[in-house]
């Protein structure tokens, strides 16, 4: 059901546009610049689009059509709809706005569009949408520019939303974070394919590891409980409108009902899906997911060249019910033989400021002789001089499960290479912290 929006063989932009600038014009180009598959731009008023030839409707194209992307003012929606119809198309993405979040005319055109899509058994994402992200393929058949956002790579990270925005801030977060995208949906008014859909589609579909997505209102209260029931893979959700404010603004976006904040977080919980209260929360889940496995065990150890993290990781650690628990004699003394005598032997344990990335490797290779813990957090003070681009090195050659924490200019080159091996980096302990408990919880 859902397959064809992802895997297209081919793809037709109803409203398709010759003038940069317009919505249109952007999904021609992004799918242009991409798409492996055959594009069909739809203008009546147009020949040529980037080298295309451009069709009047989508009845004269001499092929079958996939899939559709239209992008024309709501009121022109039903026609072109009902021409997809008759040529057979069974998927549409309606990026046009004007529906059921407008007011009582959309909503009428709303009711309108879905009698066409029963009649001619068509499913629609949309309308109100940013449209679908597929980089395996490469279908963009979003309107955003590579000049206007940055965009993920490929991954194992399937992402949906209700909102178009923040299905473009999930674009640039994850591609900040080095985290890879399988799939991105965004979903609008959901007057057809909704939140539970997309969730069954990714739990059933190989390319995807962790499910992510933020979600305004749920449109079948049962159909989602039958969706994460039995989740074998992640599920990390943001809900908006928790509050009465919030909740307003829900209704006015997406014409969604956002319920009642307590019992869909009560919900979750019930089910083993996992609730991110923040946007950073649900990013840095999706991340410590997304690059490691399940750890068996819940002790941890802090490795660090300063201190002060060392003692904010061990505050985090507490808050979080984290145990830190000290190193045996054993590993002590084998410790000894390798740090300075001002370092301390405890957990966290602090090998001081003048570290060098082979002093950390050393570490390393006591801590995995002995074996006593179960994910380690690594913080890097990458400001001293003592370190450079050999404490990558250092750290991919410890073979243990591993978080590390480091920021600040000099960091910025090693953490792209440790996250392009899928080792998790965060900028401050407490984030590092948090993204150990969520993995252990």
């Amino acid at each position: 059901m859902m397959e064809k929006f992802f895997y297209p063989r081919s793809v037709a932009i109803i409203g398709a546009s010759q003038k940069e600038g317009k919505i249109g014009f952007s999904l021609v180009k992004n799918l242009k610049e991409k798409f492996r598959g055959k594009i069909y731009p739809i203008n009546p008023n147009a020949d040529s689009i980037l080298g295309l030839k451009v069709y009047p409707s989508v009845l004269e194209v001499e092929d079958e059509i996939d899939l559709c992307i239209i992008a024309v003012k709501s009121n022109i929606v039903p026609n072109v709809l009902e021409e997809c119809g008759k040529k057979g198309v069974k998927n549409v993405v309606i990026i046009s706005a004007g529906f059921s979040e407008a007011g009582e005319e959309g909503k009428v055109l709303e009711r309108e569009i879905k009698k066409i899509a029963e009649r001619y058994r068509i499913r629609i994402v949309g309308p109100n949408t940013i449209g679908v992200f597929n980089p395996e393929i490469g279908l963009d058949a979003t309107f955003f520019l590579d000049q206007d956002v940055n965009k993920p790579g490929e991954g194992n990270v399937s992402f949906f939303s209700q909102s178009g925005t923040v299905a473009v801030l999930a674009m640039e977060s994850f591609s900040e974070s080095n985290i890879g995208i399988s799939k991105l949906i965004s979903y609008g008014n959901a007057c057809d394919i909704n939140e539970s859909d997309i969730i069954q589609y990714f739990l059933k579909d190989e390319k995807t590891k962790v499910i992510a997505g933020f979600i305004e209102g749920i449109r079948d209260g049962k159909k989602f409980l039958e969706a994460v029931r039995n989740a074998r893979k992640p599920i990390i959700l943001l809900k908006g409108g928790k509050t009465k404010s919030g909740s307003r603004a829900v209704s006015s976006h997406t014409s969604s009902l956002a319920g009642d904040y307590f019992v869909f977080s009560n919900v979750l919980r019930q089910f083993k899906v996992r609730e991110a209260k923040t946007w950073e929360e649900l990013v840095d889940s999706v991340k410590i997911f997304s690059f490691m496995e399940k750890v068996n065990g819940d002790r941890v150890c802090v490795v660090t060249n300063g201190g002060g993290f060392g003692v904010l990781a061990s505050d985090e650690a507490e808050k979080n019910e984290l145990k830190l628990p000290e190193p045996s004699e054993e590993l002590k003394k084998d410790l000894e033989k390798i740090l300075p005598p001002f370092a301390s032997l405890k957990n966290p344990i602090d090998i001081i400021a003048d570290a060098t990335p082979e002093r950390y490797k050393q570490v390393f290779e006591v801590l995995e002789k002995h074996d006593e813990y179960d994910v380690y957090l690594v913080v890097v003070l990458t400001q001293t001089p003592m370190i450079n681009e050999g404490i990558v090195e250092a750290i991919l050659s410890f073979k243990k499960p591993k978080v590390v924490c480091m920021s600040g200019k000099k960091s910025i080159e090693m953490i792209k290479e440790l996250e392009k091996r899928k080792v998790p980096v965060f900028h401050s302990p407490e984030r590092a912290v948090k993204a150990i408990k969520i993995l252990l919880s």
